[in-house]
């Protein structure tokens, strides 16, 4: 079984062969930056001695063929009590392998693992690809995935850019040419716009221009264009009748000049540039609050984007009577999707620089 799915399986997901190491990366949990595609050589036995310990006090209530139900309860409990503590167990083995791991891989591996364990990272691997929700990827949109997920090499990416620099997976998350960079912007706005308004809020606006703040003495951070715009503004988002403005920011992380910051420090500064850009404004003009709803290319997002997140899935929730683990697995879907979709056509469309044709200027004749 190993055999079919290190030198068949696996190629198919992401798209080559893989190392002894990288096959151990693929074994850990999704949470942990995994797939999980476990070696059942190392596994098989552990499992099926946890199967026994778990399963115990029932298979001997079977054997005695005891019908009482107090007894049937008892031991459903003490088997529950046993799966977690075998789940327990299994948590710890990942963990140390995950650190084992880490110690041997190259900064830009242990940068790969580090992305795809954030939290909401991994939400479209472990999604159901249902198409009415739009979580389904064709083959190449998968392995696309994969290959941006550990920072594999890209063999069939176009070998210039339309800027005239050297194409990689990262060039083309960065490249302004083509307009991709806000076209994923966008997209990921209007998602979280739409999240709000199933959560209640209203009304929910983007674009939606800010008042002129002449007059007003600003910071000289302060963005006092008369023509600023902010991404999503609704009402009610933190309190009753007052308005919340937001603003969202897409990074790559991996990008030449974030290489060597700590991830947790990209977020912040990101949210601190948008929160010297607009916070004074928003609040002496606006009088209203304003959030930064900063996220990465690889799927995480900053902790005031968790915030809101949270207060969607509270309010969506309450009015449409779901459970919250459930509201907020959704929630967190629908955005990973929406970014990683955007991604992906930011990674194999075409970029390349237009020279714009008057009408008058068409010979249609000449064909």
């Amino acid at each position: 079984m190993e055999d079919i799915l290190r030198h068949k399986l696996i190629p198919l997901f992401v798209g080559k062969h893989i190392s002894d190491i990288e096959r151990r990366i693929l074994a850990l949990p999704v949470k942990m930056g995994g797939m999980p595609l476990e070696n059942p050589v190392q596994t098989a036995n552990q499992e099926y001695n946890n199967s026994r310990f778990a399963t115990g006090p029932l298979v001997s209530l079977i054997l005695a063929e005891e019908d009482c139900p107090n007894n049937i309860m008892d031991a459903e409990m003490k088997s529950g009590k046993l799966k977690k503590k075998c789940a327990d167990a299994t948590d710890e083995r990942h963990a140390t392998e995950r650190a084992d791991i880490f110690a041997v891989l190259d900064m830009k591996t242990q940068r790969a693992m580090e992305l795809c364990s954030e939290p909401g990272a991994s939400s479209w691997l472990t999604a159901r690809p249902l198409q009415k929700l739009g979580h389904e990827l064709n083959q190449v949109e998968f392995v696309d995935a994969i290959r941006l997920r550990y920072g594999f090499h890209f063999p069939d990416l176009i070998g210039k850019c339309g800027c005239g620099a050297q194409n990689t997976s990262d060039h083309a998350l960065i490249c302004k040419v083509g307009g991709f960079d806000m076209w994923r912007h966008d997209h990921l706005r209007d998602t979280l716009a739409d999240i709000l308004r199933y959560a209640g809020f209203k009304p929910v606006n983007t674009e939606q221009p800010m008042l002129p703040c002449d007059g007003f003495n600003l910071p000289i951070s302060a963005n006092i264009k008369a023509e600023a715009r902010m991404d999503i503004v609704c009402r009610g988002l933190w309190s009753d009748m007052q308005t919340s403005f937001m603003d969202v920011r897409v990074f790559h992380p991996n990008a030449p000049s974030y290489l060597k910051m700590p991830i947790t420090n990209l977020y912040k500064q990101h949210q601190n540039q948008k929160k010297l850009a607009y916070m004074r404004r928003v609040q002496e003009v606006e009088q209203g609050s304003f959030t930064p709803l900063v996220f990465s290319t690889s799927g995480g997002f900053a902790g005031e984007v968790g915030k809101v997140l949270e207060r969607a899935a509270r309010k969506i929730c309450d009015r449409h009577k779901e459970s919250y683990a459930e509201t907020m697995s959704f929630i967190r879907e629908k955005t990973r999707f929406s970014l990683l979709r955007s991604t992906l056509v930011a990674l194999r469309g075409t970029k390349r620089r237009v020279v714009p044709v008057s009408v008058e200027d068409v010979d249609f004749r000449d064909k």
